[in-house]
């Protein structure tokens, strides 16, 4: 089932919403599709990226949808957005999720492709301090949100990462 909006893509629409427009944009990881939708009055196209079918089929027409493994299909895109997967595995061995799973792939595919804008949502419990650390190295950081829940705080961070339109 695809992920259902909760604080972390209602914090994550905020930095969308705060957003200038954009030619090509890209939501990894839709989930309900909840920021593509978002992205469609900022972007001239929407590109939305998932493993889930059903969430592939949950998108509306006006987004562009591609059913599969991160990003690795998108060669170029001015925004990139990713509320990523932020809870930490329940088995301390499964690791692969933050740290040979999509969060490093993505990781990757910002160095690779360097979009304009990243838009960034992670949790305190998950490796936050890895992807600060790797995000930095490629990016400057313009805008950081912060929701402390019960347990974690939840965090979504803007970034310049490629050259201005």
């Amino acid at each position: 089932m695809p992920y259902q909006p909760a604080e972390d893509s209602y914090l994550t629409q905020e930095a969308v919403d705060a957003l200038e427009g954009a030619d090509v944009c890209l939501d990894v990881g839709t989930g309900s599709c909840i920021l593509a939708k978002a992205l469609r009055y900022k972007c001239r196209r929407v590109v939305a990226v998932d493993v889930d079918l059903r969430a592939c089929k949950s998108c509306i027409p006006e987004v562009d949808v591609l059913c599969g493994d991160a990003a690795w299909g998108i060669r170029r895109a001015d925004i990139a957005v990713f509320n990523l997967p932020y809870l930490p595995p329940e088995d301390p061995l499964d690791v692969s999720i933050h740290d040979v799973g999509v969060v490093p792939k993505f990781l990757r595919w910002i160095s690779a492709t360097r979009p304009r804008v990243v838009v960034l949502t992670f949790s305190s419990l998950g490796r936050a301090d890895f992807v600060m650390d790797v995000l930095r190295t490629m990016c400057t950081v313009i805008r950081t949100a912060r929701l402390h829940l019960f347990f974690e705080s939840i965090y979504t961070v803007t970034a310049l990462c490629g050259p201005s339109l």
